[in-house]
């Protein structure tokens, strides 16, 4: 292969011109050429005109070379126009692939720019490009993003509509998407029907708009597209029903707990006293261990008594036991109260689930109880310390419960299944809801929009509040979602494409203005 045919295949858009030379100057290649043609075209009028006016050098920037800069010093030529009618009395030549009109970089550099523009905005563009040896200012790079044309795509068969925030909570847009090709038709500076049914009615030949359950767009598409069938997307139906029946659960917070039948009884000799150990004996035994440890390092029992701050009566009495239990009663007398002939009738009423202060000392009082309300508060306290551990298991979130009924049965785990059943059974309007939601589930998988009416009607006569709510909502949007049950077309692509646009927004500080995102979002990959 020659020098020549290696340079074309290496650098296709150095073919156009002779190179003269080819050498260095500090960081940068520089290659010095000039055109081959003998005439050129007229950029007004397009006749080729061999007069030739001047002669100049342009600089070009080109794409880095082995990791340097490269530069390109062109000998270009300005011609005579001789066409009487065009307007134009001399232009300049232009080399195809290489230089534009008023161009700096050649056109290849200038795509590749466009490219990390496009890709990362001004300040992360303008760090890449600096990498590639070809360093440009942000500025530069937003300035080639809005020479871009705006593109032109044609009318969407199956068009797909939803909103994006330019700033969320305050200011939101319009993003259109063709379903089919999942590609970001438009971006609408605003959310409203106005502007959907203006550009509906600029841009014939939608058959079909997928949209969520938002009015203005339902209201947009009916204004400027009367004859395109409204398909209400799959998901937001399913997220309208499970936010129905997560207040339907809720409602029912009570009858989520597990209800035990039984209390287990205490360890104690008397009934409803704690076992654990008092402060004494916690004391006696941790001073028993520290007096024998005292004197296995060989102090005296003097010298114990001084630095434990005893009487030496008492050392003696500690180190004459082995063990700590020795000089605990365990004969110790039980001591006699007023309650203590009415123990039993309080722990049958306390297992029976009364445990409320007042009602039990009227009860008591009744009965020829004498003391006072004091007393009895102190044994309920320990009656309930010692039921602790027998306290019912916490009852399941409302949330969790939720995801139970929406999900289908078999994702979920057996042990969730039967927590389920037996909330059902405790609770029968819950159990109608967990029927209804799995009935529209399966209806909304399985494309079954003929049986939706028939659904309605059970969900009308539903005892919970929250389906029937629900039934009169699908009862205003009826023919876009029995559409949305029935025609394959979701909002897929469209709710993918918000997501994109919001990670546009993050990479760009959310800083951008409308117009660099729009372009952005439109030309991007």
């Amino acid at each position: 292969m020659s020098i020549t045919e290696l340079l074309a295949v290496l650098f296709p858009h150095l073919a156009g011109v002779c190179i003269e030379r080819v050498f260095s100057a500090g960081k940068t290649v520089r290659v010095r050429a000039r055109s081959w043609e003998s005439e050129a075209p007229c950029p007004g009028c397009q006749v080729s005109s061999k007069r030739v006016h001047s002669r100049y050098n342009r600089r070009l920037s080109d794409r880095a070379v082995a990791g340097r800069e490269a530069s390109i010093e062109l000998r270009v030529r300005r011609f005579f126009c001789d066409n009487v009618v065009c307007g134009r009395r001399t232009f300049v030549e232009q080399v195809p692939g290489l230089t534009i009109r008023h161009g700096r970089r050649a056109a290849g550099l200038s795509d590749d720019l466009r490219a990390i523009a496009l890709a990362l905005g001004g300040r992360p563009g303008a760090r890449l490009a600096e990498k590639l040896c070809s360093g440009v200012g942000r500025t530069t790079l937003l300035r080639l993003l809005r020479s871009l044309p705006d593109p032109q795509y044609p009318t969407p068969r199956v068009l797909g509509v939803d909103d994006f925030a330019w700033r969320r909570g305050h200011t939101y847009g319009t993003v259109l998407v063709n379903v089919e090709t999942g590609s970001v038709v438009d971006l609408l500076p605003d959310r409203s029907a106005e502007s959907f049914a203006s550009w509906l009615e600029a841009h014939p030949g939608v058959e079909v708009i997928c949209r969520d359950r938002a009015g203005c767009y339902a209201e947009g598409g009916r204004r400027g597209a009367p004859l395109a069938a409204q398909v209400a997307d799959r998901w937001h139906l399913l997220h309208n029903l499970s936010g129905a029946v997560e207040r339907a659960v809720g409602r029912h917070r009570s009858q989520l707990r597990e209800q035990l039948d039984t209390v287990e009884e205490p360890d104690s000799a008397a009934p409803g006293l704690p076992t654990e150990e008092g402060p004494l004996v916690v004391q006696t035994r941790a001073r028993h261990a520290e007096i024998h440890q005292a004197l296995q390092r060989g102090m005296t029992i003097t010298e114990i008594s001084r630095d434990l701050r005893l009487d030496r009566k008492t050392v003696r009495r500690y180190l004459a036991v082995e063990t700590a239990d020795d000089l605990i009663s365990k004969e110790r007398a039980k001591r006699q109260t007023i309650l203590d002939t009415h123990l039993p009738y309080l722990r049958e009423r306390w297992d029976q689930g009364c445990r409320n202060t007042d009602v039990l000392l009227e009860e008591l009082r009744s009965r020829g109880f004498l003391g006072s309300k004091r007393t009895l508060r102190r044994l309920t306290a320990q009656l309930r310390a010692s039921t602790a551990a027998a306290t019912q298991p916490p009852a399941p979130k409302v949330r969790e419960v939720t995801g139970w009924i929406v999900t289908r049965p078999e994702k979920n785990t057996a042990e969730d299944l039967a927590k389920l059943q037996r909330i059902n059974d405790r609770c029968p309007e819950l159990a109608s809801v967990t029927t209804l939601t799995r009935e529209f589930a399966e209806m909304l998988v399985q494309l079954r929009g003929k049986d939706l009416e028939a659904w309605t009607e059970r969900a009308e006569a539903s005892p919970a509040r929250e389906l029937r709510a629900f039934a009169t909502g699908l009862r205003r949007d009826w023919t876009a979602v029995k559409a949305g049950l029935t025609l394959p077309h979701s909002s897929g692509t469209v709710e993918g494409n918000v997501n994109r646009i919001k990670m546009i927004k993050r990479v760009m500080f959310g800083r951008a203005n409308p117009d660099l995102l729009r372009i952005r979002v439109l030309l991007g990959d």
